[in-house]
């Protein structure tokens, strides 16, 4: 399921992922408090890095303005980067989508009752909530799909070294990446299938990468967990974005369609389209 959530707001940083996990956490907390920590469970819990059944995309209009400017990242870091300013007359489109229906249906419903979110409380930056739109889904039917990208894509090797394809990588070789690519996406589909506390199957059939037309995209996202460990405002991310064709068996790549393709798409990561 697919859904499109518009919001007023005067201005956002360049760092707003992790502000719109918090408020997808907060939406599933005021509709259902049960569900929310199932899905973001106490980080001690073997399962906090759960796979999340979802992945989102913010879409900034052209028209907004942007400047480089500070700003607080936590109470004692301030950093000096691009901020998007919204004229009146335009909103901020948040586009999520998932293989849960139970989380859909909560989330719209959390949704609903929040009429003004304190979005960034550090930079007082509160947003309206103004509607939201179900988007028709596409069926996957056939062993091979288009895609683009609507949020950019994360791969890591097991060392958590970034991953791109061919042509981004100095010494292409597909073979390699689609190593990689499979081993990520077996373990992603077995925590999506997973029933009753057993992992379910993982990729029913081996997915084969081919990238169309990529670019490299480097990201600067933010956690807490991630600046209290590091003491750093944030870390860098080495993605790619851009049309590719995927093969594989339909299921698998319908579940990839709704949930995500790649790492972190709880996150804001590896939302896509079929083209």
């Amino acid at each position: 399921m697919r859904m499109k959530i518009s919001f007023k707001i005067e201005k956002l940083p360049i760092l707003y992922r992790h502000r719109i996990m918090s408020l997808i956490k907060e939406s599933l907390n005021l509709s259902d408090p049960e569900y929310k920590n199932f899905l973001y469970p106490d980080k001690k819990s073997e399962y906090s890095k759960k796979v999340k059944p979802f992945t989102f995309s913010v879409f900034i209009p052209p028209g907004c303005e942007h400047k480089k400017e500070k700003f607080l990242v936590d109470e004692n870091i301030e950093i000096e980067d691009i901020v998007f300013y919204f004229p009146q007359n335009l909103s901020l489109s948040l586009f999520i989508s998932s293989c849960d229906y139970q989380f859909i249906i909560d989330l719209y419903n959390g949704l609903l009752q929040i009429k003004q979110y304190t979005f960034d409380p550090l930079n007082s930056i509160n947003m309206t909530f103004e509607r939201v739109f179900l988007l028709n889904e596409r069926k996957i039917n056939t062993e091979q799909v288009i895609f683009k990208t609507n949020s950019p894509i994360l791969i890591e090797d097991e060392k958590s070294s970034p991953l791109l394809p061919p042509p981004l990588r100095e010494k292409p070789d597909l073979l390699e990446f689609n190593g990689h690519f499979n081993a990520i996406h077996n373990k992603i589909l077995q925590d999506l299938r997973e029933k009753d506390g057993e992992k379910g199957p993982g990729l029913y059939q081996t997915l084969e990468f081919e990238p169309l037309n990529i670019r490299k995209q480097v990201v600067k996202h933010t956690l807490k967990g991630f600046r209290e460990k590091t003491s750093k405002p944030y870390m860098v991310l080495t993605t790619f974005s851009g049309c590719f064709k995927l093969k594989g068996d339909p299921r698998d790549l319908q579940l990839l369609y709704q949930s995500g393709i790649g790492l972190r798409t709880g996150q804001g990561f590896g939302m896509v389209e079929v083209v």
